[in-house]
């Protein structure tokens, strides 16, 4: 039979025994937590007022029926249909008792259209009815809307004074359950957990069994105080005494959660029956337990429990459903996942909110409603949370709500969402400080946010703090401290702190270097996707460090890196395909791509591969552009190219060029400790400064001992020529024999000249021709000049006049002027 039925019979047989009603009415009281009994009630009740008959016993019947939401578990099984008619049938009960002067009737509308099911639910009428129950100075009223006013709950805007003032009312007026409001409202103040547990206590002991607060003082013990076991102690006490369905629901998830032992099969049915007391939000977590639980898994439950919950306008069960909508591969409906997000922002969730603009921002593909977006996470903000603070920040951050990125306005909103405990804000806050994003760095700032972090076990900045002692910003300098931060946030799979700690290893900051457990952490941060991590695995079989060299890996590692823009990667791309490296075929395109790429982002050495690149014409020669990039480079602290500036000035062919120049940047390369033999040069010559042959000998000496090879020829030249050095032969042929045998062939000359002549070496003529000849191959034309002289005067070699003009005709074309009277060919070839 449906409930209009069944219901009407039964008003029908009440109003026909109207006699016996008040002696029924003494009979239900204590027996309405059965749905059943309930109905009766109703039936008893509206028979006595329909007929004028309501004495004590009714009205004590009444009260009973709409305490402790007795009425909203009535309906709780109905289905639609019934529920229609069982939710019209109590807004007639309640009007027609309110309109026979029972006043807490307008209080028990305003409950049911607060706390009824889709599509009867109508908060502006719930606040209608309540409001007419203070302006009747009813005390429910006063109690309870004060409490709604002091929170800012169901409509009311808050106002903390106005709401504590008509709880007080409601006191005065001796209304006993005013007192429980009254310590509701202390829960989220600034009162010492002990004064306030003391006071629930004293209640407790004072009030009478139905209206003691087990469920306030275990939510204490839970929140405040941390005593799960003293928390679960009062949920049980509120269970025994009164059946307190949030006790049931508060063990249960105690259970649950794994805070305490307990049948999981117990808890789970607890769950369902607080869920029957109409509390919503046991159906919530029942859905999140079956979605999210491996162990329990089962979707088509966890959708099942979102959607009672959602009944009940449950708006944080509405997100969850959509959630699942939206993200979910097996449960993907796109559509329904916005119907049930927009549901819960109509319930003004802010998390609702700020998930839709999440998806909208970082989800959504092609055209993205940025306007909403930004709308939405300011009504949230608004409503004080602390994601949309965050969010707002950083679409400002990144220019996604401005044209270009604004800082300030970033910090602005980081700030609040730091005060809100958002733990992005916070760690931002953090960045902003360490940085000077929006001015100055601030040492002591960064730290403490990062220590503000900490205390939410954000890993991120445990890596943050980490640089920070490396660098000794705002604490004092220490590798030791940086490496247990690091490895804290390694064992929470921060996969950047695996890339540090495989520097840590690599490098020895923290003690030996372990190259083997330097690999592991590159490996499990290049595995995640880390960039820096992958370049250097690349290092390392490039390099052999610790493992064999492996070109083809190492290549493989760079190609990965580079592609995910590591700028370090994409010069070794670029180095790898001109020396034609791990099994790479020489492509000059490629390697001015990826040597441009890196310059473009500012890399002082790209800058000064690609300056060389085109002034020595890689692909074309241009050597505006080269100087160009290798200005850059300079700014930007490059040593390198500082050097090959300097060489310009001293060696290009340009000559409007001030060959003084090149002093001042050979002296920028020298304190940045590159040296080349360019500063001896300048010093031997007085080139841009005063001529000195020690400091000429000086700079050629380090240079040489740094192998480069023009300043081991120049060492050599002094030890022979005694220049700035006492003449020392034997030092003279050592190092003009190394730079001859790195095909210096300036070098080649000197070292044959010496063999012929026995300089420094035992005389060698057949070893001086050689290198004589080996020389003059590379156009030397002194040694060209002395080539012919052997071939000429049987010297190493046989006589032979054809070879010997041949030598001084090269010789001739490259200059010698020695040769060309003998040629005959002047100024053909400088």
């Amino acid at each position: 039979m449906k409930f209009k039925e069944q219901y009407n019979s039964l008003l029908s047989e009440k109003k026909q025994n109207i006699a016996t009603l008040s002696g029924e009415a003494v009979g239900l009281i204590g027996s309405l937590t059965s749905p059943d009994k309930w109905f009766e009630a109703m039936a008893v009740c509206e028979a006595a007022f329909d007929a004028g008959t309501q004495d004590e016993n009714i009205l004590n019947l009444r009260s009973e029926m709409f305490f402790h939401g007795k009425e909203l578990h009535s309906g709780i099984h109905l289905n639609d249909e019934d529920y229609a008619d069982w939710f019209l049938q109590l807004v007639d009960f309640n009007k027609k008792l309110a309109g026979a002067g029972v006043e807490e009737s307008w209080v028990e509308l305003s409950s049911l259209y607060d706390n009824s099911r889709l599509p009867f639910r109508d908060c502006a009428k719930a606040r209608e009815y309540m409001l007419k129950g203070v302006d009747l100075d009813v005390p429910l009223a006063l109690a309870l809307y004060g409490h709604q006013l002091y929170h800012g709950v169901n409509l009311a805007k808050p106002d903390r004074e106005k709401g504590l003032e008509l709880m007080l009312r409601a006191k005065e007026k001796n209304f006993e359950r005013a007192d429980i409001y009254l310590l509701l409202s202390e829960f989220d103040s600034d009162i010492d957990p002990a004064v306030y547990e003391q006071k629930i206590i004293d209640y407790n002991s004072t009030a009478k069994p139905v209206n003691q607060v087990w469920y306030l003082l275990g939510d204490v013990y839970r929140d405040k105080l941390n005593d799960i076991a003293k928390a679960v102690e009062a949920y049980e006490k509120g269970m025994e005494l009164t059946g307190e369905p949030y006790c049931m629901y508060k063990k249960a998830i105690a259970i649950l959660n794994g805070d305490i032992d307990g049948d999981r099969e117990n808890a789970l049915r607890m769950l369902e029956n607080a869920y029957e007391w109409n509390m919503s939000y046991a159906a919530d977590y029942l859905g999140q337990y079956y979605w999210y639980n491996e162990d329990y898994r089962d979707p088509e439950k966890a959708v099942e429990w979102y959607g009672k919950a959602i009944s009940y306008c449950n708006s944080y069960a509405m997100l969850n459903l959509a959630l699942i909508y939206l993200y979910d591969d097996k449960y993907r409906d796109i559509p329904q996942g916005f119907k049930y997000i927009d549901m819960a922002i109509a319930e003004d969730n802010t998390n609702a909110m700020s998930a839709k603009a999440y998806y909208i921002l970082e989800v959504e593909t092609g055209d993205k409603d940025i306007p909403q977006a930004k709308e939405l996470l300011e009504k949230a903000y608004e409503a004080g949370d602390g994601y949309a603070a965050y969010r707002l920040g950083y679409g400002y951050q990144n220019a996604e709500f401005s044209e270009q990125p604004d800082y300030e306005t970033a910090f602005k909103y980081y700030l609040v969402g730091a005060e809100r405990n958002h733990l992005y804000a916070i760690e931002l806050l953090g960045y902003y400080h360490r940085t000077g994003v929006t001015g100055e760095p601030n040492p002591e700032k960064a730290v403490e946010y990062y220590r503000k972090a900490l205390e939410y076990n954000s890993n991120y900045a445990r890596v943050e703090l980490a640089l920070c002692y490396e660098e000794g910003f705002g604490v004092e300098q220490s590798y030791h401290e940086a490496f247990e931060l690091l490895t804290l946030a390694a064992a929470g799979d921060d996969y950047y702190a695996h890339d540090k700690l495989g520097h840590y290893y690599m490098n020895g900051y923290a003690g030996e270097p372990d190259l083997d457990k330097a690999f592991e952490h590159f490996s499990k941060a290049a595995e995640e996707g880390i960039f820096d991590a992958m370049y250097n695995l690349g290092r390392i079989y490039k390099y052999a460090i610790g493992r064999p060299e492996n070109p083809q890996l190492a290549v493989e590692y760079f190609e990965k890196s580079a592609k995910g823009g590591h700028l370090d990667a994409n010069i070794e791309m670029a180095i790898s395909h001109e020396h034609e490296y791990g099994g790479l075929e020489y492509d000059s395109e490629k390697v001015m791509n990826y040597m441009t790429y890196a310059a473009e982002k500012e890399h002082p050495f790209a800058q000064y591969k690609l300056g060389l690149y085109h002034y020595y014409g890689l692909i074309e020669k241009n050597t505006e552009k080269g100087l160009e990039y290798l200005g850059k480079a300079y700014d930007n602290g490059s040593a390198y190219a500082a050097a090959a500036l300097g060489d310009h000035f001293l060696y290009g062919a340009d000559e409007n060029a001030d060959s003084s120049s090149a002093f001042k940047y050979y002296s920028y390369a020298a304190e940045n400790d590159y040296i080349t033999e360019g500063m001896g040069l300048c010093y031997q010559y007085g080139i841009g400064v005063e001529h000195s042959e020690s400091e000429a000998f000086k700079y050629y000496s380090i240079a040489a001992d740094r192998g480069y090879v023009a300043a081991k020829y120049r060492l050599g030249i002094c030890y022979r020529y005694e220049i700035g050095t006492a003449k020392n032969l034997s030092e003279a042929y050592r190092w003009l024999l190394q730079a001859a045998e790195e095909d210096n062939r300036n070098a080649e000359y000197e070292i044959a000249m010496m063999l012929l002549n026995g300089e420094g070496i035992e005389m060698d003529v057949e070893k001086g021709v050689d290198w004589l000849r080996k020389s003059a191959e590379n156009e030397h034309s002194e040694a060209q000049f002395e080539l012919g002289n052997c071939y000429l005067t049987a010297r190493g070699v046989d006589e032979d006049e054809l070879q010997a003009m041949y030598w001084y005709r090269k010789s001739a074309d490259n200059g010698n002027e020695k040769a060309q009277k003998i040629t005959g060919r002047r100024n053909k070839r400088r």
